[in-house]
């Protein structure tokens, strides 16, 4: 009888450990992965300038630094995920646009309309 009930006992904590584990695991995808904006819209527009030289985790400090991102950790796996870099420049960017949406433009660059917006 006692065999039966430390069984039981070690496959609940195995279930337990498990759950844990998968949850923690889902948290993490989903911190990394949902594209949340830092503002609900119609957010603010803010002007950032990307220094030349400047690498991914450097663009990543700078956009939570003006409040344009909310995770550095997510700016730079999203942009290692889908392949995009970050090109110099300046930019009009706005609070409410997903971390996707920021990536996307940064990695077409700087254009001209942008420009218009000073």
């Amino acid at each position: 009888m006692m065999v039966i009930a430390a069984r039981i006992l070690i496959y609940t904590l195995l279930l337990l450990v498990l759950y844990r584990g998968v949850t923690a695991a889902y948290s993490f995808g989903y911190e990394l992965f949902y594209s949340q904006s830092a503002e609900e819209a119609p957010g603010r527009e803010i002007r950032v300038t990307i220094p030349q030289n400047a690498d991914t985790a450097q663009a990543a400090e700078l956009l939570l630094k003006k409040g344009l991102i909310r995770s550095t950790a997510s700016f730079r796996a999203q942009a290692a995920f889908f392949g995009l870099t970050v090109k110099p420049g300046s930019y009009l960017l706005n609070t409410s646009e997903t971390v996707k949406e920021i990536l996307e433009e940064l990695n077409a660059g700087p254009d001209s309309s942008q420009e218009g917006k000073k």
